[in-house]
């Protein structure tokens, strides 16, 4: 990899950081693509589980303290871990391109929901009920097809956190359902020690940019905010489409 390619994949990962750490989502949305432009698919997915997972622990850490905030934590976090872990028994009777589409439209539906009723809050009793089965859908399909983003991140926008606890709610259920990613690579023999490397090595940028992503939370106002995290859930629904019709 040139001088100019490897500008090009520390910018990706930078920006994809700072946006992780001030929205709390979109590394992975940034950074996949780039960095699997230049060395492939499967070899930038391996790549960026570590940074991935230190993102998600760094945030995690610096905002634990706000663990009380965020609303149906405890079952959340054990349906999204049991997803996970059976993803790929429950869905397995569906092809690669249905669930795509099945998360499409979920996307889709919640746009169109927010185009009507830009107010709209899951909360109440349709939040306790809903909490465990979309925590349990979204780790199903990280189990399935290891695309989870789409889900947690409009499920939990659907609560309308504070800025903050939102950034921790969301890279809390990433963290506990990408997790398993890492164990699963690693079991399936994927890690060379030159991936291992190379991950370790992006950390470095990661967890720079993610910290000051979190640093600018406080002065992103509650309206731009918002603003931002259903941009990235536009460009995570255009990107989803783009594959479908491609595959």
């Amino acid at each position: 990899m040139g001088f100019e390619e490897l500008a090009i994949v520390l910018t990706a990962i930078a920006v994809g950081s700072y946006f992780k750490g001030a929205v709390g989502i979109g590394l992975p949305t940034i950074a996949v693509p780039t960095l699997a432009a230049f060395i492939g698919a499967e070899h930038a997915i391996v790549v960026l589980t570590i940074p991935v997972a230190a993102s998600n622990i760094w945030i995690c850490w610096r905002y634990r303290k706000m663990t009380s905030d965020v609303p149906h934590l405890n079952i959340s976090l054990i349906c999204a871990a049991v997803g996970t872990a059976s993803g790929a028994f429950v869905l397995a009777a569906l092809t690669d391109i249905a669930l795509l589409w099945l998360i499409i439209i979920w996307l889709g539906l919640y746009l169109v929901v927010l185009a009507f009723k830009p107010d709209f809050q899951l909360k109440g009793k349709a939040a306790k009920r809903g909490a465990p089965i979309l925590a349990f859908v979204g780790g199903a399909c990280q189990g399935a097809t290891g695309i989870a983003g789409p889900m947690i991140a409009t499920w939990i926008h659907s609560y309308r956190l504070h800025s903050k606890t939102y950034v921790f709610a969301a890279s809390l259920m990433f963290l506990a359902i990408s997790g398993t990613h890492v164990f699963a690579v690693g079991g399936l023999g994927l890690y060379t020690e030159e991936r291992i490397y190379q991950g370790l090595l992006a950390v470095i940028p990661t967890v720079l940019f993610t910290q000051f992503g979190m640093w600018t939370t406080p002065y992103i106002s509650a309206k731009w905010f918002n603003r931002l995290i259903i941009a990235v859930i536009i460009v995570m629904w255009i990107k989803l489409i783009l594959q479908a019709v491609a595959t």
